[in-house]
């Protein structure tokens, strides 16, 4: 008897954690819950816009990985920056100019997140391995995102949020992660 009350609570739960997100075309437009394609996702409860990673490769191809650099700190290139698609300048800072050129769904100011941005779409309660509500954010990998933090007493170590566990590690700035752009929406 217990049980359906617990169950219709963890219904209307994911129903409130989704219904915080909502898909924007690349020319800014939102759309549908049902859209089939969209380009960046408007995250209402924290005022955040946020990119979305592609299945084909490319520019926001979600296999592609970059070293940690910002102009001053981490690594422009190395032995671990040739897994972007283009092959050079596989690196945080190359990939926030490009995404800016490109104005993805129409804006130029693209950064990378903090970390209590990027947790704050970890999601504990999905079923499956990834803890991140993949109707909203496909192509998400099993693996680490790279954010804006450098460690206090290691300026060669950035902070990542590991989307299979969540919380956050630190990680040498010249090996390769994956990034998910942010701005806000104010």
């Amino acid at each position: 008897m217990k049980k359906v009350p617990l169950l219709l609570l963890l219904i209307s739960m994911s129903f409130s954690i989704s219904a915080e997100f909502k898909k924007m075309a690349n020319d800014g437009q939102l759309l549908d819950l049902d859209s089939k394609e969209w380009s960046c996702v408007l995250d209402q409860n924290n005022a955040l816009l946020w990119e979305i990673k592609a299945a084909e490769e490319g520019l926001q191809y979600s296999q592609n990985t970059y070293t940690w650099f910002d102009g001053e700190s981490g690594r422009e290139n190395g032995a671990f920056s040739k897994n972007c698609y283009w092959g050079k300048s596989c690196n945080t800072l190359s990939y926030i100019e490009d995404i800016n050129e490109a104005k993805l769904c129409s804006y130029s100011d693209w950064r990378l997140p903090t970390r209590d941005e990027l947790k704050s779409i970890v999601n504990y309660y999905v079923d499956g391995d990834i803890l991140i509500d993949s109707i909203f954010f496909p192509n998400t990998q099993m693996d680490t995102y790279w954010t804006s933090a450098t460690a206090k007493d290691n300026p060669s170590l950035a902070y990542e949020i590991p989307f299979f566990f969540g919380g956050s590690i630190v990680r040498d700035k010249t090996i390769g992660t994956h990034i998910r752009l942010v701005r806000s929406a104010k």
